[in-house]
């Protein structure tokens, strides 16, 4: 396997998480200053830069080296793919399939279930779900036809693939945006419409 050239800010932050293994509690501003960082934002930059070259997994208690060197293997650790929109197609995962470009590691307890070939990531672009997803956002997605209103989902509309909530308005089917200075969306029955899953995660802005 080809190994990932490192900067001197991302060897040193290396060096300092294999050294400092709990990292619960650590502020961005506290690594910045213990690795020598302008900014606590250039931290978080570098860590979801090492997250994408397979040096840490980020799950729910944050950030976390899982090598040394790309190739180690780690039983814990799988690769999902990622997907971008505009690649998505109108088929569901068929189509996503041949378009992923990328993948990212992530822990099985992150995921949250053992059905992995059923998940995967996207990249959320625009501003239309904030604040809860932002534009730049990776959502791991589990690929279900069933959801709730309360769900945010995964779907094709009209060739289009968005990331909403599906909710009933005077017996009518409405995709909802949560940003508010969107307006909801019919979803008539002369439209292309399917949903390929519900979000699981939201990792912010890599």
């Amino acid at each position: 396997m080809t190994a990932f050239k490192l900067d001197e800010l991302q060897k040193r932050l290396i060096a300092f998480f294999k050294q400092n293994l709990d990292q619960e509690g650590l502020t961005l501003r506290e690594i910045a200053n213990e690795v020598g960082a302008s900014h606590p934002q250039t931290v978080l930059n570098k860590l979801n830069q090492l997250v994408l070259k397979g040096y840490f997994v980020k799950d729910d208690r944050g950030y976390r080296l899982i090598r040394e060197e790309v190739g180690k293997r780690n039983d814990d650790i799988i690769q999902l793919p990622i997907y971008g929109f505009a690649q998505c197609g109108n088929k569901g995962k068929e189509i996503i399939d041949e378009y992923s470009q990328e993948k990212i590691p992530v822990t099985i307890a992150f995921i949250g279930t053992s059905d992995i070939e059923d998940c995967f990531f996207v990249r959320a672009k625009g501003n239309s779900m904030e604040p809860k997803i932002q534009d730049g956002d990776l959502v791991l997605i589990r690929q279900q036809p069933s959801y709730d209103e309360s769900d945010f989902v995964f779907v094709v509309h009209n060739q289009l693939p968005k990331l909403k909530k599906i909710i009933k308005q005077d017996n009518n089917l409405m995709l909802e945006s949560i940003n508010r200075f969107f307006d909801k969306v019919e979803i008539s029955p002369y439209d292309e419409t399917k949903v390929i899953g519900v979000v699981k995660k939201i990792i912010k802005n890599m």
